[in-house]
C-alpha cells in the first residue's frame, strides 16, 4: 500500500519514509478558498458518544466505531498542537484502544466538492503502527480507488497528515461520503492510537 506523507514530522522520520512515499509533499497543504465543513478538536468530550460530536459540521458529521472485545474509546491528554482550528487550544484527543477494528468519519459533502482531510495522529508504545484508509460514496461499500496513499504510518510523536480527495468526483456533493480508518492490529489486546484536530475543507459546489 502507498503511504500518506506527514505534513509536519520530525526530520529523522521524514528521512526514513521519504523514498517509500509516492505523490507526497512535505509542505503545508494549500486549502485555497475551501471552507471548513467539519472539524473535531476532541476538547469537549470524554467518551465515545461525546467525542463523536464535531465542533462544527455542515450536513451532520459524526463518528462511529467498530470495537472488538474490551476495546474502548476515550480521550487522551494532552492532545496535539498541530492543525488547531476555530481558536481551539491543544486540549485532548481521541484515543481508540485495542482491540478495535475500525472507526468511521461520516463527513457529508452536500453542496461542496474536492474535500481535503487533515488530522494528527500518534500511538502508544504498543499501539498499531499503521491504519489503512478507505472511503465510501454510498454509505455501505468502502474502497481506496483513486487515493494516492492508503495507509497512515503512526509513531509515538504527534504527526500531521492530509488526504486530498479532489480527483475523486464521486465524493463531491455526496451526503454518504465517509472515511474509514482500519486497525493493522485489530486482535491485539493492548496499546492504542490517538487522533486529534480532524478537519475537512471543501469548495462550495
Amino acid at each position: 500500500m502507498k503511504r500518506i506523507l506527514p505534513i509536519a514530522i520530525a526530520f529523522c522520520f521524514s528521512a526514513c519514509v521519504k523514498d517509500r512515499v509516492s505523490n507526497a509533499s512535505t509542505g503545508p497543504v494549500v486549502i485555497g478558498d475551501r471552507k471548513l465543513i467539519h472539524y473535531w478538536s476532541f476538547n469537549n468530550g470524554s467518551d465515545a458518544a461525546t467525542l463523536a460530536i464535531p465542533d462544527t459540521t455542515i450536513g451532520g458529521g459524526t463518528i462511529t466505531y467498530s470495537l472488538a472485545g474490551a476495546g474502548i474509546v476515550d480521550n487522551v491528554n494532552p492532545g496535539s498542537g498541530l492543525n488547531l482550528r476555530m481558536s481551539q487550544d491543544t486540549g485532548s484527543g481521541l484515543r481508540v484502544r485495542n482491540p478495535f477494528y475500525s472507526w468511521v468519519l461520516h463527513t457529508p459533502t452536500t453542496g461542496f466538492k474536492q474535500p481535503i482531510i487533515q488530522f494528527t495522529v500518534q500511538k502508544s508504545n504498543s499501539g498499531p503502527a499503521s491504519n489503512s484508509i478507505t472511503y465510501t460514496t454510498d454509505g455501505i461499500n468502502y474502497t481506496s480507488a483513486g487515493l494516492n496513499a492508503t495507509s497512515v504510518l503512526i509513531t509515538t510523536e504527534w504527526t500531521l497528515y492530509s488526504v486530498d480527495f479532489s480527483s475523486i468526483s464521486a465524493v463531491n456533493d455526496n451526503p454518504h461520503f465517509a472515511i474509514k480508518f482500519s486497525n493493522s492490529l485489530a486482535d491485539t489486546s493492548g496499546g492504542n492510537d490517538r487522533y486529534d484536530n480532524i478537519s475537512i475543507d471543501a469548495y462550495a459546489k
